[in-house]
C-alpha cells in the first residue's frame, strides 16, 4: 500500500502561497528599482537645470527658479515613493521566509509521517514474515513427525 499524505493539499497551498510570495516579492523588487531609476533621472534633470541657471545668469531665472521647485516636488513625492517600496519590499520578503518557514514545517511533517508509515510498514512484514517462519517449522515438525 503506497504512502498517502492526509495533508497533501495544505502542502500544495502551501506551495503555491510561497510561490505568490515570491512573485509578490519580485514586484516589489522591480517597482523599488523603476521609482529609484525615475528618481535618479529627477535629480539628475534638476541638478542639470541648476547648472544652466547658473550658466545663464539672470536672464531666465523665473524659468529655471520655477522649473527647478517643481522638480524638487517631485523628487520629494519619489523619495516618499522610495521609501514606500522599500517598506514594501522588506514586508514582502519577510513574508517570503514566513512562506517558506511554514511550507518547510509541513514537509518535516510529512517527511516523518512518512516514516512512521514505512516503520509501520516494516514491523507488519517482519510480523508477517515471523508467522510464515513458525508455520514452516511447525509444518516440517509434523512431517517429521509423520515419517
Amino acid at each position: 500500500m503506497p504512502f498517502k499524505y492526509r495533508l497533501e493539499k495544505v502542502l500544495k497551498i502551501r506551495e503555491e502561497e510561497l510561490d505568490t510570495a515570491i512573485l509578490e516579492m519580485k514586484k516589489a523588487e522591480d517597482h523599488l528599482r523603476s521609482v529609484s531609476h525615475q528618481l535618479s533621472v529627477t535629480t539628475e534633470r534638476r541638478n542639470e537645470l541648476h547648472s544652466e541657471l547658473i550658466r545663464e545668469g539672470i536672464s531666465h531665472a523665473t524659468l529655471y527658479v520655477r522649473r527647478i521647485k517643481q522638480l524638487n516636488e517631485i523628487i520629494a513625492k519619489l523619495e516618499k515613493d522610495l521609501q514606500a517600496a522599500q517598506d514594501a519590499l522588506i514586508k514582502a520578503k519577510e513574508e517570503v521566509v514566513e512562506a517558506k518557514m511554514r511550507l518547510e514545517a509541513l514537509k518535516r511533517h510529512r517527511q516523518k509521517k512518512h516514516k512512521d508509515f514505512v516503520d509501520e510498514e516494516n514491523r507488519k512484514e517482519r510480523i508477517m514474515l515471523d508467522e510464515i517462519g513458525v508455520s514452516k517449522h511447525a509444518r516440517e515438525l509434523i512431517e517429521s513427525r509423520e515419517e
